[in-house]
């Protein structure tokens, strides 16, 4: 098991969730410091530590620590096991913010992924779950369903992509 001394670090909360979506792909810890350390409101936001439970939740034997002050985190990803997952993501961030990354990361898990995930639809900052939707329809089977439009994208590779990973997108009227 690889310690503390052997882990990737950085400075800032730049970038914060590709390092820590590339963590998890190459098996490699990452310690970040000095997370936001001079703001008036220093460490994580709500939305990374939602990100990170995320995270926690779809890899078995991931170890996390977060210091007091949420501006030093330690990650040592754990094996990407996919499986049924629910998560409610914060109201800060779309859920465009955590799909960016599950799409990353669930090609590689070991079961295929089935995942609600439960927040704002849309935002200013981050795409929207239909326009995350386009661009992967041709790759994998994607597929959004929305009680208002009952209309599901077909795929001619969904055959193919179908065993490698499933994501359900589905939008629900509060």
């Amino acid at each position: 098991m690889a310690t503390q001394a052997h882990s990737l670090s950085y400075a800032g909360c730049n970038f914060l969730r590709q390092r820590l979506v590339l963590s998890t792909l190459s098996g490699r810890p990452v310690k970040i410091r000095k997370i936001r350390s001079r703001d008036d409101n220093p460490g994580l936001r709500d939305f990374e530590a939602s990100f990170i439970r995320l995270l926690d939740k779809i890899t078995n034997g991931s170890r996390i620590e977060i210091n007091q002050t949420g501006t030093t985190l330690y990650y040592q990803p754990g094996l990407l096991c996919g499986g049924s997952v629910e998560h409610d993501c914060s109201v800060l961030r779309g859920i465009g913010y955590y799909l960016e990354s599950l799409l990353c990361l669930a090609p590689f898990m070991k079961h295929p992924l089935k995942i609600v995930l439960r927040g704002v639809t849309n935002d200013q900052v981050d795409p929207s779950v239909s326009i995350e939707n386009k661009p992967w329809v041709c790759f994998c089977f994607v597929s959004c369903h929305n009680p208002a439009c009952e209309k599901n994208v077909p795929c001619k590779a969904q055959f193919y992509f179908k065993c490698i990973f499933l994501l359900l997108f589905t939008l629900r009227r509060v």
